[in-house]
């Protein structure tokens, strides 16, 4: 129990330290932190890492087992901790922080750190620097702060009042000293016997989690275990079929029955749920979304789930933004509520949104990726604006051209029921060898530079400037089959055409284009 008790007593005050340094009374994790301490898996399973578990077997943790007496791994779970509740950082900073949370020594409320790590090098250096240098360590917690937005060398000298080449060489010199001494930290005020309770494990949910942690490398040993859970019945049922998925995921075999049942025991692990909804209905999905998020009030995911499966963008935006608030290092999530906010007229709120996507990345290629989708999204937008500019400002031009087609219609309407009577009233055979009146029409040519194009419809009356300096209008039939665009040009544009000498008083038209080339 003096182990489980010192293992518990190193961790709290690893989480009351880095609480400091964020600026932050009760940092968190989404899913448990659970330590095992246990001979038996330590011949197995010699290297002390935490198994995450956020899909099947679904219990919803993070799972250490270690060898009773040994030392906790504080650098995996300040790890942990600095996802969970924080924006990322400049990755030399946070590998050096890191490094230096696990040199953290406690026995009940006196606390140090900057001891040697196992391998030191610059980044550790500058972060133990700053940690045990009493010009730099009263400002730390200051630096950590500054170093998100403006990166390493400007929060140095924003923070410390020193130049950075003066503080790197002394980062330099520190890594080349090989011999750090730790210092005294603030620790909580911790009597390990008083404030550490004693709670005992059922012997069946712990061989579960023993299971747990080897079931990828070991899934029938682990399956075995499971199935012995499931049997003898009781709260470690669930636990039962939790693990059972993870081995049927494993066999590529359909997990969601043995979710069904685990959900059926009344599961009490998040990601059973978040897991469930894959693949169902909306109407079935939500509801299990919505369980996840309630049993994990801090996983983003489920959240993000939802926001993909309502309608109404407000209900989407307010889903995302307390998905992004959850996961600030989500970079998908911060995506999706860009482009929300950007489909929904929110392009200010977009913009900001896409910034923090691209801070939120890891390395330089996800950080390009998402630049240019942002660069994308931007072009898309403006091109949105700008075309439903063109449509307000056609839009009058686009009335009167639907009427004066509709007034000709009526006009050509009137015309046919004309010549129908005239050729009624007439009587006989019509006669012979007629000559059209388009070969009678006169046929003239013109070159000039093309000012303008009034689309009617299918036609468009089309404005030529000739070499005199008038302007002729021309109506041309069929303008699509043409090239020519609705407008003035864009760039210069001559013609060379033959048009028929009809005028037209009702569009103010010299003729009707019967030949058109452009240059």
């Amino acid at each position: 129990m003096s182990a489980a008790k010192d293992a518990l007593t190193q961790m709290e005050q690893l989480r009351w330290v880095l609480g400091g340094l964020l600026e932050s009374n009760d940092l968190h994790s989404v899913f448990p932190i659970r330590v095992m301490l246990s001979d038996k898996f330590a011949k197995t399973n010699p290297k002390p890492y935490f198994v995450s578990q956020t899909g099947p077997p679904l219990h919803s943790q993070n799972l250490l087992i270690l060898p009773a007496g040994s030392r906790v791994p504080l650098d995996q779970i300040g790890a942990i901790l600095l996802n969970d509740n924080t924006p990322r950082m400049p990755e030399e900073v946070e590998s050096g922080l890191l490094q230096l949370l696990g040199t953290i020594q406690a026995r009940g409320s006196h606390v140090s750190w900057g001891g040697a790590p196992a391998y030191p090098d610059l980044a550790w250096a500058r972060m133990q620097l700053f940690a045990t240098k009493f010009d730099y360590s009263t400002s730390f917690h200051i630096f950590l702060t500054n170093v998100r937005s403006v990166g390493i060398p400007s929060a140095e000298r924003n923070t410390f009042g020193k130049d950075p080449k003066i503080i790197e060489s002394e980062v330099a010199a520190n890594v080349a000293t090989r011999n750090w001494q730790p210092v005294s930290v603030p620790g909580r005020p911790l009597d390990p016997k008083r404030d550490f309770g004693e709670h005992s494990l059922d012997a069946t949910a712990a061989a579960v989690y023993l299971a747990d942690a080897e079931v990828d490398s070991n899934p029938k040993a682990a399956q075995t275990v499971y199935e012995a859970a499931v049997k003898e019945g009781g709260a470690t049922t669930a636990l039962g079929f939790e693990g059972l998925a993870r081995v049927a995921l494993l066999e590529k075999e359909n997990p969601k029955p043995l979710l069904d049942k685990a959900i059926g025991q009344n599961a009490t692990s998040a990601s059973v749920y978040f897991e469930a909804a894959d693949g169902v209905p909306d109407t079935q999905a939500i509801p299990l979304l919505k369980k996840a998020a309630q049993l994990s009030p801090f996983w983003a995911a489920p959240l993000a789930a939802q926001a993909k499966l309502v309608r109404d963008p407000k209900d989407k935006i307010e889903l995302l933004k307390n998905a992004t608030r959850l996961d600030p290092r989500g970079t998908e999530y911060w995506i999706q509520l860009a482009e929300v906010q950007g489909e929904a007229g929110q392009g200010s709120a977009s913009q900001g949104s896409w910034i923090r996507a691209e801070d939120s990345t890891s390395t330089e290629a996800e950080r390009a990726r998402v630049h240019q989708l942002r660069m994308d999204s931007e072009k898309a937008r403006l091109d949105a604006a700008m075309e439903a500019e063109r449509r307000d400002r056609e839009a009058p031009h686009l009335a009167d051209e639907r009427a004066e087609r509709s007034e000709a219609a009526r006009i050509q309407a009137a015309e046919r029921r004309a010549n129908t009577a005239v050729d009624a009233a007439a009587g006989g055979n019509k006669p012979e060898n007629v000559v059209p009146w388009s070969d009678v029409v006169p046929k003239k040519k013109l070159s000039g530079k093309l000012v303008k194009v009034d689309c009617l419809g299918s036609d468009a009356r089309i404005s030529v400037l000739d070499r005199t300096g008038t302007t002729v209008l021309l109506l041309l039939k069929n303008v699509s089959e043409s090239g020519l665009s609705c407008g003035v040009p864009s760039r210069v544009a001559r013609v060379s055409l033959t048009y028929s000498a009809e005028p037209d008083d009702r569009f103010g038209t010299a003729g009707n284009v019967t030949e058109l080339e452009t240059h």
